[in-house]
Order: structure tokens, then sequence, then C-alpha cells
């Protein structure tokens, strides 16, 4: 990390290992997702795996329209242009709050027997989806691996085919999974 990010708290940071020895990845179709233990606390780093040409306008739109809302679903975030060096080369990344939540299908395969919990997680995703539509917001890629619960609450993570209001007119790069 102190080599290849420029950003100071990622240049400062840990990764989280696999049972090989290397940096444990998760991957998406847009990105791979490195955690980081911080000085301070856990990141996200999301390594973009294709090149998107407005990504960093997008990324400045949704972090405008969204992290100012201060909605309780949502993490904290920051586009970094000039994110990680590879092979002499600077890439950008997303630096995220680490969500330390459980994904949704996990949570509900482990909560199944338990009506009221489930029901109280149901009436959260109405209130949820409620408030995002209130302010034209549409997450736009609603799989179980972008939608963790954490302390019987929702966190949304993977905001590349979100949709904000300084985002009318144009297409969505992204299409989600097929499921």
């Amino acid at each position: 990390p102190h080599l290849n990010f420029e950003d100071r708290e990622l240049k400062e940071g840990e990764p989280e290992y696999d049972p090989y020895g290397s940096p444990a990845v998760r991957s998406g179709n847009f990105a791979s997702v490195y955690m980081l233990q911080g000085p301070k606390r856990k990141v996200a780093v999301r390594c973009f795996l294709r090149e998107i040409p407005d990504q960093q306008e997008r990324y400045q739109a949704i972090s405008r329209d969204l992290l100012g809302l201060g909605l309780p679903y949502t993490v904290n975030f920051e586009f970094l242009s000039k994110g990680i060096k590879v092979q002499g080369e600077w890439f950008p990344v997303l630096k995220m709050d680490w969500c330390d939540g459980e994904q949704l299908d996990k949570y509900l395969e482990r909560n199944l027997d338990k009506q009221a919990k489930v029901r109280r997680l149901a009436d959260t995703w109405f209130e949820m989806s409620h408030a995002l539509r209130k302010v034209g917001i549409a997450h736009g890629d609603l799989s179980h691996g972008n939608i963790m619960v954490l302390d019987d609450e929702f966190k949304l993570i993977d905001y590349d085919g979100m949709f904000v209001p300084r985002l009318a007119g144009r297409k969505s790069n992204e299409r989600g999974l097929e499921h």
C-alpha cells in the first residue's frame, strides 16, 4: 500500500489477506474490492476493472446528491482519480467506508425462522425504498451482494449503477446482474 497508493489513509492501510497470503479480493462486474485496515478505520478500496469514460463525473454527481442527505442506508465514499499505481501508471479507485454487515441472502437464510425479525427488515426495506424515491435516487443494482444488513438495518454498497437527479438524461453504464 505505501508504494502504490497516493491517498495517505490508503498508504498506511494493511490489507486483509486470504489463506494464501495474497490480499483478499471480492470481485464484481465492474470492480475488485479490497479491505484495508487503516490507523483509525477499515476502508473498502474498489479497483475498477475497465475504463468508463464519464466515471469520475458520475461519482461526483452521486457524491453531491447522495452524501449530503445523510441517509442511514448509504456509506461514505470518495473517488480518487489518482488512486492506485500499477506498473508505473495511475488508475482511479473508490475509497468507501467498510461495511462489516452480512449480505442480505445470508442474513435471511440465518434468520428465516425469526418471523418478527424478517418482518421488521421488510418494513425497513419499505422505509428505505420510500426515502430513496422521495429524493429521486435509485440504486440501480439491488442484488443480494450489494445489500448488507448491519445491526438489523440496511446498508447499500456498490454505487456504480446509481441514479441521482444530476444524472437525469444519461444512460447507465451498468446493467447489474441478470438475476
